[in-house]
């Protein structure tokens, strides 16, 4: 009987068993069940037949004592089903806990803080803990800057300034690449200061994530400056703009305060208001405002000389002093019931101010301020933060050329007398060269008569009768520009721009017209053609280098001024450029611009080129249009071209009196001519998102062409607002020529000052240059304090893990087993050795047994 079971049911080994199939653990008694089962069966029916099996409820009482039977009889064989099971401390389940300021943090209906919660479920007693325990390897670690392993819950002291929430995790996937992790289990508001990109896959990391998240609302009350940008512009009136976005949570229907603070002169720029609770959105505050006009002068030793000194040099070590136009501000929000809580001592950025909700965590040495202040929001660290202005350091200085003496000279350079930036010298030609065939008797000098009766030295030196006679305006010293306009380069690119004023083509030797181009192309410098008699004028202008610069066609006509009456008009893009209007308001430049005098010299010229812009035109009494104003990108440079000859009649002209608008106009032309062109030295900051990584502090040298130059010296001294200053050096950039790096962490929040001096490998100073940044951590940590379920969420899903609720920690431990884990081990249990299966059958006899007796069967 046995060969024949064994035969028809061939026992399993160990080894053969598959997970979550089904086997008999007692195949041997499968004949001897089926036989009694088939005599028991028959003996039920024979019974139930002799009494007259015909209702309903005696078919059912045969079913019930049959199914009795059978499960009896299963029973005996012994069914089994083999499953998997996580071996025990084989995987590795990591325990996560946010340590940042942001889990002092307490929701609008909670008494307790979003870290004490943690503390509460990561308790080692909790059962959850326990059973994860005997299943897993779990290892408890803590994180905000950095990742670190701790042996307690109790070491949570909640005093980080960052959450790296990603860095940590991508560090523990590194730590147990070679071991099996079965999960990590996150406790997080998910408001991550080092954001990765968009499309950054979290699966990457190799093992699910689980966020622990609270299953009540926690919604935190809050007012908060969600982002603040800056942008500059050649706009006289208002040349700096600061958007500030406010955003609130909770905080009801009542006024917010916004403010703008000079933090160098501790001066209020500005305060706006705006109401809370009638949006859901975001709201944006603008400061248009124009800075003081003073910058500030510093030693790189001796960061106390500031403010406009009386030499150009320290007063301590007599060192000169690097002007510095970089300014900080100071942008803070509050509801009325804080202002005396904001305003009273500006609070320092990245100190989490407490509030009456963390007085309890106050109790535990935490790394937080002692001063608890009463408030109506969660905190106040979100509240302020400063903003980095940097102005460009001047003086920019331009060459300005005229081929004739005019009104517009005298105008252009009393409008930049009052402007401390700009330098401009003059090369003005007051009289033609005569022809070299003039006959003269020999009595009669060949010194040009302009300079006769000068003494004899002083007439050799003049200009003869063969040279243009030409004076110099505005020049440092005696050597500059002596000889006309220069014939180096290295004499022209000293300037930032050129303008041209009634100047022909001939005035200019090839060799300069084509360093002139250069000095557009490659040194990045502005030029501006004016109007005029020889402007624009006939084919050599065209086919000359000044023809390529020029953004509009020449034309062939030998007379290219012509006379009439002509009023000037911006067009919709001259409108939408800030160095070109003179008015806020679109309604207020087109009044302005009907009160302008009329034009009567324009010259005549082509086609604009493609890519200049028209920004202004003139139209005619007759209704002709003609350009006024074009501008064109060239290279690294920039150039434009005003055509009309005579807008000295706007100065003389001008209605308004006490605003004089033709010199703002001249201020912010000039302005525009000359703010991006690149000096010798430059130093600009790069910052990353993630305030735990520290800034990258890029300088730029150039030689006299400026060109990229290599193996300079460059040292940079970096000066925080408060502290000393020091000096680090910067190392070459090898995938940029020209190019030098040096990394800083800024260890303190604070604003940063730096300046590079840059030295040429033989000794020779290049120049120095200076920029700022401000580091505030805690802009960034409590930039939002809801919690961030959106990205927890998202998180869980590509990792395949799951949110996990916290009042169902202990459902998700019991439920790991059926869960995928890396290493797992191969169990049987007994299907049998259930009480629901002999409850079952007990119940299918006592039913059928009630039958019986209700229908008088028994």
């Amino acid at each position: 009987m046995n060969r024949f079971i064994d035969a028809f049911i061939p026992p399993l080994a160990e080894s053969e068993i598959l997970p979550g199939e089904f086997f008999w653990g007692a195949p041997q008694w499968i004949m001897p069940v089926v036989i009694v089962g088939v005599v028991l069966a028959a003996m039920v029916i024979w019974n139930y037949s002799q009494r007259g099996i015909s209702s309903p409820i005696r078919l059912l009482a045969v079913f019930l004592k049959l199914a009795a039977i059978a499960f009896i009889a299963v029973c005996l064989l012994e069914p089994m089903r083999s499953g998997t099971r996580p071996k025990p401390q084989s995987n590795v389940m990591p325990i996560l806990a946010d340590n940042s300021q942001s889990m002092h943090l307490k929701s609008v209906h909670s008494d307790m803080s979003r870290g004490q919660k943690v503390a509460q479920l990561m308790n080692e007693e909790a059962d959850w803990r326990v059973r994860l325990s005997q299943a897993f390897d779990t290892r408890t670690y803590l994180f905000d800057a950095r990742l670190e392993s701790v042996d307690s819950v109790t070491q949570m002291s909640m005093n980080g300034n960052v959450s790296s929430m990603k860095t940590s995790l991508r560090a523990l996937s590194d730590r147990f690449a070679d071991r099996p992790v079965a999960g990590v289990v996150l406790f997080s508001d998910g408001n991550l200061t080092d954001a990765p990109d968009a499309d950054f896959d979290w699966s990457s990391l190799g093992f699910p994530v689980y966020p622990v998240l609270p299953s009540e609302n926690d919604e935190v009350r809050d007012l908060r400056i969600a982002d603040i940008s800056t942008s500059q512009t050649d706009f006289e009136s208002a040349p700096l703009t600061v958007r500030v976005t406010i955003d609130d949570v909770a905080m009801g229907t009542q006024d917010a305060f916004v403010q703008l603070i000079d933090l160098a002169t501790g001066k209020l720029v500005e305060e706006k208001k705006i109401a809370l609770g009638a949006t859901d959105e975001p709201q944006e505050v603008k400061f248009r405002f124009r800075p003081d006009a003073d910058a500030s002068y510093v030693c790189a030793q001796h960061y106390a000389n500031s403010g406009r000194p009386q030499s150009g040099q320290c007063a301590t070590c007599k060192a000169d002093l690097v002007k510095n136009n970089s300014r900080f501000y100071r942008v803070i929000t509050f509801t009325e019931s804080d202002r005396e809580n904001m305003l009273k001592t500006p609070q320092r950025q990245g100190e989490a101010i407490q509030t009456t909700a963390q007085a309890v965590d106050a109790k535990e040495p935490t790394g937080q301020p002692d001063e608890v202040i009463e408030t109506t929001e969660a905190t106040l660290a979100n509240n302020e933060q400063l903003v980095t202005v940097d102005r460009g350091s001047g003086p920019y200085r331009i060459l300005y050329v005229a081929g004739r003496p005019n009104w517009e000279f005298k105008f252009l350079r009393r409008a930049l007398q009052e402007d401390a930036e700009v330098e401009l010298v003059g090369l003005l030609r007051i009289a033609n060269k005569e022809p070299k065939f003039s006959f003269r008797d020999r009595g009669v000098s060949s010194t040009n008569p302009l300079f006769q009766g000068l003494g004899g030295d002083a007439e050799e030196a003049a200009q003869q009768y063969d040279q243009p006679v030409i004076i110099r305006l505005g020049v440092k010293d005696s050597d500059e520009i002596s000889d006309g306009f220069p014939d180096t380069s290295e004499e022209l690119f000293a300037y930032h721009g050129v303008i041209l004023d009634d100047v022909e083509t001939e005035f200019f030797t090839q060799d300069q017209m084509l360093m002139l181009r250069r000095f557009v192309s490659a040194r990045g410098g502005g030029l501006l053609m004016l109007g005029g008699q020889e402007s624009f004028a006939n084919r050599e202008f065209s086919d000359s280098p000044l023809g390529e610069l020029s953004p509009v066609y020449a034309t062939s006509q030998s007379v290219s001024a012509k006379p009439g009456s002509f009023r000037l008009a911006l067009t919709r893009e001259g409108m939408l450029q800030p160095w070109v209007r003179l008015r806020d308001t679109e309604s207020g430049e087109k009044d302005r611009l009907s009160k302008m005098p009329s034009f009567t010299s324009l010259n005549t010229v082509g086609e604009i080129k493609p890519g200049a812009s028209q920004l202004a035109t003139v139209r005619s009494d007759d209704g002709r249009e003609a350009p006024a104003l074009i501008a064109q990108r060239f290279g690294k440079g920039r150039t434009a071209a005003v055509p009309m000859g005579d807008l000295w009649r706007w100065s003389m002209r001008r209605d308004d009196r006490e605003r004089d608008d033709p010199a703002q106009w001249w201020r912010q032309v000039t302005h525009w001519l000359v703010n991006e062109v690149p000096r010798r030295t430059d130093v600009q900051i790069e910052q990353s998102k993630d305030p735990s990584q520290p800034v990258t502090i890029v300088a730029s040298a150039r030689d006299e062409d400026y060109l990229p130059l290599d193996n300079a010296n460059v040292e940079l001294t970096i000066m925080p607002i408060e502290g000393e200053p020091f000096t680090i050096k910067a190392e070459p950039d090898d995938s940029v020529p020209g190019q030098y790096k040096a990394t800083y962490w800024t260890r303190d929040p604070d604003g940063y000052r730096v300046t590079a001096n840059v030295v040429s490998a033989d000794g020779k100073n290049i120049g120095q240059s200076t920029s700022a940044w401000a580091a505030q951590s805690s802009a960034a940590e409590f930039d939002n304090l809801q919690l961030n379920r959106k990205l927890l969420t998202h998180i869980a899903k590509q990792t395949h893990g799951e949110v996990i609720r916290d009042d169902a920690l202990d459902a998700f431990v019991a439920d790991l087993p059926n869960r995928k884990v890396p290493v797992t081990e191969t169990w049987v249990y007994p299907v049998w050795h259930r009480a629901s299966i002999m409850m079952l059958a007990m119940a299918c006899l006592c039913f059928e047994w009630g039958l019986r007796r209700f229908k008088g069967l028994a």
